[in-house]
């Protein structure tokens, strides 16, 4: 028993964010391990407010990398200065590496909140919608965590929120879907070194 929460410990401290990947096809089983991961996740009311669509079509894959490239480039240069805002020379690297490929994968998983029946009374709606996020983000992290321990790379991309519209349009998911984020999944190019994060003292109060 000791060995099997070793193992899950390793994938965690293993996990990053891969942003190169392998264009090499995943195989329909790896994916669908992944997703089963995450439909595995706390679910609040039992509710499992969750809709994912996979895009593996060509065409559509194009369409998804140009609206990551597109929100990344907004969203920095929407960012703070204390927050990660870029000058005009950091720009230019970002939109060079974006279109040498960062982020293009052979295929992609977008993951919705979906609210089709309600558990609460009004006006407690909103409370339940923040339910929903909370557990469509633990089945997102399920699905990197599973990912990671095949092998696999992936990247959590919540910046697609700015565009929710436009990729809507493109991937068309049931009505009443909110686009929660993207991730792109693939064998990576390599994979990234694990970031430092602060120290427990910093981040824990006991009482």
């Amino acid at each position: 028993m000791g060995g099997r929460s070793l193992d899950l410990f390793e994938v965690i401290e293993k996990r990053g964010s891969v942003r190169w990947f392998k264009l090499d096809p995943v195989d329909e089983s790896l994916i669908r391990k992944v997703l089963k991961a995450g439909t595995r996740a706390p679910t609040a009311m039992g509710m499992e407010q969750w809709f994912f669509v996979i895009i593996k079509d060509e065409k559509i894959k194009e369409k998804v990398w140009e609206f990551l490239k597109e929100a990344h480039i907004f969203y920095y240069s929407k960012a703070r200065a204390d927050s990660g805002s870029m000058d005009e020379e950091r720009m230019r690297k970002l939109v060079d590496r974006l279109n040498k490929g960062m982020y293009k994968a052979p295929t992609y998983i977008a993951a919705y909140l979906r609210i089709e029946r309600k558990g609460l009374k009004e006006p407690y709606s909103k409370i339940e919608e923040l339910w929903g996020v909370e557990s469509v983000s633990g089945a997102i992290e399920n699905m990197v965590l599973a990912a990671t321990a095949l092998g696999l790379g992936t990247c959590w991309i919540g910046v697609v929120n700015f565009l929710e519209k436009e990729i809507n349009e493109v991937l068309k998911p049931p009505e009443g879907c909110k686009l929660i984020a993207i991730l792109p999944i693939g064998f990576p190019l390599k994979q990234p070194k694990p970031k430092q994060r602060k120290q427990l003292e910093e981040v824990v109060r006991i009482i």
